[in-house]
């Protein structure tokens, strides 16, 4: 590869040979930002799925709270527990 050359297309580095999923679901993520959605648009999307699972109300307060700065916090979890809300689907997503 050229030093001059522009390379602007990073693809996702999949480490793992069954990931072929999670390469499909970076795929659709690249296609959604090339549309014009942002990262912080699709974080702000993913908590309010997240209370979805937990079958918090559409008209609950947390709907309306900013959007926490990690979804992966187990702390969330915990509050979301401690008011009564659980996840709805015992489901594991592949």
């Amino acid at each position: 590869m050229s030093k001059n050359k522009l390379n602007s297309y990073f693809p996702a580095a999949v480490d793992d040979v069954n990931a072929g999923p999670f390469a499909d679901i970076q795929e659709r993520l690249d296609s959604i930002q090339d549309s014009g959605m942002t990262a912080l648009a699709i974080r702000n999307i993913l908590f309010q799925k997240m209370l979805d699972l937990h079958a918090v109300p559409e008209d609950h307060y947390l709907r309306t709270e900013s959007t926490p700065e990690r979804l992966d916090d187990p702390s969330l979890i915990d509050k979301l527990n401690e008011l009564g809300f659980y996840r709805s689907s015992s489901r594991v997503m592949h």
